[in-house]
């Protein structure tokens, strides 16, 4: 069930709401029992035959947990149950996520006779299965403390977060749902910001990303008949699309947690307005960039500088400076951090190569930092504005390289797009300049062009919606005037697409 859908809106979200609230008036237990069931519900509603997986990874976890915790005082017991609950979470996700492309790739060379490639992959199966061995690994390290079986399933299943994400710590939630002294049910203060939150996720996700979508699907659809001025315009449709996509289910999933009282971490912050590649990676998908930091790059990193340290080798900044150490100290664990990040993102080659493009991106921002000539602080200030329109431009440019082995359906695809992008299949005149030049063109024509240049504009120009909200409780509006807007305006946004596209995120 999607989140912008006339079910979910008026029949799921209603009863949700209503049911936390009365059960609320019973105490904790029963408001967060009715969390679990309803979020477990929701998963069920998209395809019930995947709730008992669903159900069977939490338990296997959650009995990885109790033994880790009644093995406190045997160090090697508790590293070999978090060894078998990582293999037992990974092994599930490549069965699912992996196992069956790769037989269709084989099959496709003619290596195989079964089909596979009708299998589906469970709804948000990367997500619940990330957050759980991230619980996992802290509790074995001492920085996660034991739950109770509600608590474990709700932190697993809320509804908000379960689909796409974002990938939730222990620590930010768990904390909120044993809170003493807390309340229970809805407040109307977290239930008019969670609607408005809401509402313009809703908004960002029907009026502006799925419009653009059908002309991104053009190219994607044909990537090897395209040229130069219509492939740039499909490919910019297309981040346009992933933009706005992913910031209205961000902005979705803190509204619907807020209304329930809950806080979710900040998943995205303009990332097209960043000036650098490490910059983006701090806005765009914030959560997987603190998880894979946390829990991949921070471990290897850790790992080569002890390496080092027991070679002899140095780890200063001087050591960090010379081409070497900058390689295995940076380049290294940056590379591999990625690959796998993008690996994450799905089975195939061009999901490969994306987190091999974004690695480089990183390593070279890296090395500029760290080996570019400074300038003079009244140099900086000549240029600073120039200097940051170019950076911001020039990462933009990047992100969207990237973005066709992301959205492409092999790298061959991809690479077959960027030649056009680059101009290696010819620059002609695209043929609505040749129209406009001609006189004979009309007024829907120019409708694509006006698009990519008015979301660019509200990409780069706009407040995005944290500042909105910053500003929210400024207007004394009555939140029962409020409640009647934002539940009027979702309405009329929700039948201005009576049909809308699945998020980019669903199903990985």
């Amino acid at each position: 069930m999607l989140f912008p859908s006339g079910g979910f809106i008026f029949i799921f979200l209603p009863v949700a709401l209503i049911g936390f609230h009365i059960l609320g008036g019973f105490g904790r237990k029963a408001a967060l029992s009715w969390l679990a069931f309803i979020s477990i519900v929701f998963y069920g509603m998209w395809r019930v035959t995947f709730v008992p997986l669903l159900l069977t990874s939490i338990l296997f976890n959650y009995g990885c947990a109790l033994w880790m915790v009644n093995s406190s005082d045997a160090p090697t017991r508790r590293r070999r149950l978090l060894v078998l609950g990582i293999v037992g979470n990974v092994s599930l996700l490549v069965f699912y996520k992996y196992l069956f492309p790769i037989m269709a790739s084989l099959q496709a060379l003619g290596l195989g006779t079964h089909h596979w490639a009708d299998v589906i992959l469970p709804l948000g199966i990367s997500f619940f299965t990330f957050t759980q061995i991230g619980y996992l690994i802290d509790l074995s390290a001492g920085a996660a403390e034991k739950q109770s079986v509600t608590e474990y399933i709700l932190f697993v299943t809320f509804f908000p977060h379960l689909i796409a994400g974002p990938i939730l710590h222990h620590k930010e939630i768990m904390p909120q749902l044993v809170a003493r002294g807390r309340k229970y049910g809805l407040t109307a203060s977290d239930f008019d910001v969670g609607l408005a939150w809401f509402v313009l996720g809703l908004s960002k996700k029907l009026l502006l990303a799925d419009p653009i979508a059908k002309y991104a699907d053009v190219l994607f659809d044909n990537p090897h008949t395209g040229e130069f001025f219509s492939v740039w315009a499909g490919a910019l449709s297309y981040s346009i699309q992933l933009y706005f996509d992913f910031s209205g289910y961000s902005d979705m999933a803190i509204g619907l947690a807020r209304m329930f009282s809950i806080r979710f971490p900040l998943n995205f912050d303009s990332p097209y307005k960043s000036a650098s590649i490490i910059e983006f990676w701090q806005r765009w998908h914030i959560t997987l960039t603190r998880y894979i930091t946390l829990y991949i790059y921070n471990p290897l990193s850790l790992w080569i500088t002890r390496k080092r340290i027991a070679s002899g080798k140095g780890t200063s900044r001087q050591a960090l400076r010379a081409p070497a150490g900058f390689v295995s100290m940076i380049g290294l664990p940056l590379m591999v951090t990625m690959t796998l990040a993008g690996i994450w993102h799905g089975a195939g080659l061009q999901y490969v190569l994306f987190g091999l493009l974004h690695g480089f991106y990183l390593t070279v921002n890296h090395a500029w930092r760290l080996f570019a000539p400074r300038f003079s602080i009244k140099a900086q200030g000549m240029w600073s504005t120039g200097s940051h329109v170019f950076s911001v431009l020039l990462t933009f440019i990047a992100v969207v390289v990237a973005q066709m082995f992301f959205r492409s359906k092999s790298a061959a695809d991809a690479i077959s797009i960027l030649s056009a992008m680059f101009g290696f299949e010819g620059a002609r005149m695209p043929h609505m300049i040749q129209q406009l030049w001609a006189g004979t063109w009309s007024l829907p024509q120019l409708l694509h062009p006006a698009m990519i240049a008015s979301m660019l504009f509200i990409i780069w120009a706009m407040p995005n919606t944290q500042s909105i909200m910053a500003h929210y409780f400024k207007f004394r509006i009555p939140g029962t005037v409020k409640t009647v807007v934002y539940s009027t305006l979702a309405y009329i946004v929700l039948f201005a697409n009576s049909k809308p596209q699945s998020f980019i995120y669903f199903q990985f």
